[in-house]
């Protein structure tokens, strides 16, 4: 799949978003990206062995009108096919010599079809399936186990003692459904069974002959094809209601192979017929169609086998550039910014600290030479600068994001996932108003938090962001937090903090004294309501723009405080 993405580049903070409302400069800005994915297009694993002949198996790739093109070559017998979130394929595929496995290996293939190893030493990975922490589940038939990979590959086993497990489905409560058996046991023997998250075990439906592939549709109806004897007797595609009523959706009067069952968007089945190479789609109400036909021969091997549509991208929020303004104090008055990068790349950062270059914006009192220092969750020294060109100098240079003045300050670093936390601070403990900048690639931070001096007038604690592309609007929420952080031995809180939200033109969106008093009910939904009620939150879906959270004390009222931000929408679904 290949997603077009909003491009983003580094740029200084006041280019970013510099603009008047009163007496309050906004320097800095929150870049929320977004991801979109064109229609579904469906792939399809072709096996290309039989025996004693690999290296002929394929994916292709069909859009929506049933164009074909091919994604990947190369491969053995390809079959259990998934896609994880970020738009990756994965492909379970073995090669087989005089009726025996030789190699099991799960393949990863980029959107763009760059193909690596993630995992090897299998004993015939069949079907394949992404929990939604982003694990992927093996059947793995040839040694009757379930197994789990996290992302970075580390290797578990969830489920053992199964007969020949097969398909692979995960139900909206997080349940994993497998099937299990076949005639080889004899007709009958085939089960579906029902995992829970821990791995508690337990009878779906039995009595199938073959069960091999499944599908939920968007209603939670489970689709089971049972692909019928050796001869292709028997089979059927089975409907199951969330309650557990089976109905036959579809009788087997074509050849099931063992993985092939996909749904799209709207709830049309797909199903592949390895006798002529059909793929067959039905509708909601069982009308069937030809969707495409792939030559194939089924004596020789070449047939087709899995099926699965990309996942669907809806908006997805993401945290890149993130700047503060506010009065560096000393002590527990610096200027502190926590982010967490997600995922499993590591990322490459650069923090700045500026201070002499808001004189440039008309900023009195400002922080004469800032010092900056990166810590991780632990604690540790990550980095410290003071001037930056006494380090990184050309590696700064090149990101073009060198401070303007010699004595401020910036780090780049290159990231693991994990928290993290950058400190403003003056040196030689001078203080003044200053501006941390924090400045990342797509998709790598989340739910950030800016913690300063909150004082009066232009002195107030200042969080700018705005947001692109996705469908146009993107939900937030924004929280004042002071008494709060009392609690963590921080002193001189600021005992009742006030919130406002302003758009690009200084129209003032939301204001928010003490979060109970609106939005209450919405705010504790989102399972970030405040600690203590004289602190403050709005909760905004934003149309696409520039923005500004500013944090103040009620009535002139001064102290530490702190300002967060979390994404609150679903970012991708699949």
């Amino acid at each position: 799949m290949k997603t077009k993405q909003t491009e983003t580049k580094f740029k200084s903070a006041p280019g970013l978003a510099c603009y008047l409302f009163g007496r309050v400069l906004c320097l800095g800005a929150v870049i929320l990206i977004y991801s979109s994915a064109s229609a579904q297009n469906l792939f399809v694993s072709v096996s290309g062995q039989a025996w004693g002949n690999p290296g002929r198996g394929s994916i292709y790739k069909f859009t929506p009108n049933g164009a074909r093109t091919t994604f990947a070559v190369g491969l053995n017998y390809p079959q259990g096919l998934a896609f994880d979130r970020a738009g990756n394929l994965f492909v379970a595929d073995v090669s087989v010599s005089s009726n025996s496995v030789t190699s099991s290996i799960i393949y990863k293939f980029t959107p763009d079809g760059v193909r690596t190893t993630f995992a090897s030493g299998l004993s015939s990975p069949v079907g394949l399936a992404f929990d939604s922490a982003g694990n992927l589940f093996v059947a793995d038939s040839g040694s009757g186990s379930i197994l789990k990979f996290t992302p970075a590959a580390v290797r578990t086993t969830f489920a053992s003692g199964l007969n020949q497990p097969v398909g692979l489905a995960f139900d909206r409560a997080g349940n994993l459904l497998v099937t299990d058996g076949g005639d080889v046991v004899g007709p009958g023997h085939g089960h579906v069974y029902k995992f829970t998250p821990n791995g508690a075990r337990s009878t779906l439906a039995s009595g199938f002959i073959t069960p091999n592939g499944l599908a939920f549709d968007s209603a939670g109806n489970l689709f089971l094809a049972d692909g019928g004897d050796i001869d292709g007797l028997g089979g059927a595609i089975y409907k199951f209601t969330p309650g557990g009523v089976r109905t036959t959706f579809a009788p087997g009067d074509f050849f099931i192979d063992e993985f092939g069952l996909a749904i799209d968007g709207t709830n049309n089945l797909f199903v592949p017929d390895l006798g002529p190479g059909n793929i067959y789609k039905f509708t909601p109400g069982g009308l069937r169609s030809v969707f495409a036909s792939i030559p194939s021969n089924f004596q020789s091997g070449v047939t087709p086998v899995s099926l699965t549509f990309e996942p669907t991208l809806t908006a997805t929020p993401t945290l890149v550039n993130i700047s503060t303004r506010g009065s560096v104090e000393t002590g527990s008055g610096v200027t502190i910014l926590g982010f967490i990068i997600t995922g499993t790349d590591s990322k490459q950062v650069v923090v700045r600290g500026l201070g002499p270059t808001l004189t440039q914006y008309n900023v009195s009192g400002v922080l004469a030479d800032p010092f900056v220092s990166l810590f991780d969750g632990d604690g540790n020294v990550v980095y410290t600068n003071n001037n930056w060109k006494d380090s990184q100098q050309a590696a700064i240079q090149a990101t073009g994001l060198a401070p303007p003045n010699d004595l401020e300050s910036a780090i780049l670093r290159t990231l693991q996932p994990g928290n993290y936390t950058a400190v403003l601070s003056g040196k030689n403990s001078t203080t003044g108003i200053g501006l941390l900048e924090l400045y990342s690639t797509p998709s790598g931070l989340t739910n950030v938090s800016i913690r300063g001096f909150v004082g009066t007038g232009d002195n107030v604690l200042i969080s700018g962001f705005s947001s692109s592309g996705g469908n146009g609007t993107i939900q937030l929420i924004i929280r004042a937090l002071g008494p709060t952080l009392t609690q963590f031995g921080v002193s001189g809180a600021l005992a009742d903090p006030t919130l406002s939200l302003i758009d690009g033109n200084g129209n003032v969106v939301a204001f928010n004294d003490n979060w109970k008093n609106t939005q209450k009910t919405a705010i504790q939904n989102t399972g970030f309501a405040p600690p203590n009620d004289l602190e403050s939150a709005i909760l905004a879906t934003l149309p696409n723009g520039n923005y500004t959270a500013i944090m103040s004390g009620k009535n002139g009222a001064t102290g530490v405080g702190l300002v967060e931000v979390y994404k609150v929408a679903l970012a991708v679904s699949q």
